[in-house]
């Protein structure tokens, strides 16, 4: 016998008639008398007496219905908790820091909105790190930026933000109104460590020019080289976004660079074999979202 017969003899006996349960299955009522024929020739004996155009179950019918429904309640709350698992499973997030500090808090808020059940893991490590866990499947999504060439893994833009040069007004870098290529060699640099998104732009954009320069501070944490910037250490090269209110209050001055300026894309990452979960197919539909809406995020 199979589930789907003691099911169907089930709603038989609750109902009180094949007629009555063919409708609330959704089935003929020769296919309800069919299945309730095919569990009677299997089992040996009857379920039901057939007498004219009545069935009523008999003695037999109704013991192997008693038996039948603390089983079949058991089957269906599995079938229940099994639906629940995949949301109930926690979702591994990769986070490069700047992402982690300035975009992902709001992102997890509006996904908790839409996935309640989905518990999120979050690990914050530098961008080149996020892509590794990604290719290791050590992490289900990763968040990062600048640029990933990796063919196995897919890339979701979501927005996109500029970053500046600032320093306090009273370094002799804020006299000027350009910096020349030539004068960087001679300034104190706050800057990210390398491997970073940020440090990559501008080693890149350096590269390109033939020119180099040693920091006089290297971090992992953004928010040390703006506290270092506003003590009057050097020149520090930071998201816009994070200096906005120091730069609005005149705490620290953007310079300008000759023939340099500087943005980094926002990424959604995951490998391309990656199993797409509902809490995955969600974060999808969260990022397109936020890049219609947020696209030029970050270009003040």
């Amino acid at each position: 016998m199979t589930i789907r017969q003691w099911k169907v003899f089930r709603a038989v006996v609750e109902q009180g008639s094949v007629t009555r349960a063919a409708q609330i299955l959704y089935m003929s009522q020769p296919a309800v008398s069919h299945v309730v024929s095919e569990m009677e020739q299997q089992l040996g004996y009857t379920l039901l007496d057939r007498i004219g155009r009545h069935c009523r179950v008999n003695g037999c019918g109704m013991q192997l219905y008693h038996k039948l429904v603390p089983i079949l309640e058991a089957i269906e709350d599995l079938e229940q908790s099994t639906a629940d698992l995949e949301k109930q499973a926690p979702l591994r997030i990769g986070s490069s820091i700047t992402i982690a500090n300035m975009w992902l808090p709001s992102l997890i808020a509006q996904f908790r909105r839409q996935c309640p059940k989905t518990p999120v893991q979050v690990q914050v490590d530098r961008a080149k790190e996020i892509v590794r866990k990604v290719l290791a499947n050590e992490v289900d999504l990763g968040f990062t930026e600048g640029i990933c060439e990796e063919e196995s893994i897919v890339k979701l833009p979501f927005s996109r933000y500029r970053l500046a040069f600032v320093c306090r007004p009273d370094l002799p870098a804020a006299g000027f109104e350009t910096l020349k290529l030539d004068q960087l060699g001679d300034q104190a640099w706050l800057l990210r460590e390398p491997g970073s998104a940020i440090r990559d732009s501008l080693d890149s954009a350096l590269r390109l020019r033939q020119i180099q320069v040693k920091p006089a501070w290297e971090s992992v944490n953004s928010q040390v080289l703006k506290q270092a910037a506003l003590a009057g250490l050097g020149i520090a090269l930071l998201p816009r976004q994070m200096v906005r209110s120091p730069l609005a209050a005149g705490e620290l001055t953007e310079v300008k660079i000759e023939g340099i300026e500087l943005e980094n894309q926002n990424w959604m990452i995951y490998h391309r074999d990656k199993f797409e979960s509902e809490a995955i197919r969600c974060w999808k539909q969260l990022i397109k979202q936020t890049e219609r809406e947020n696209g030029d995020e970050g270009r003040f």
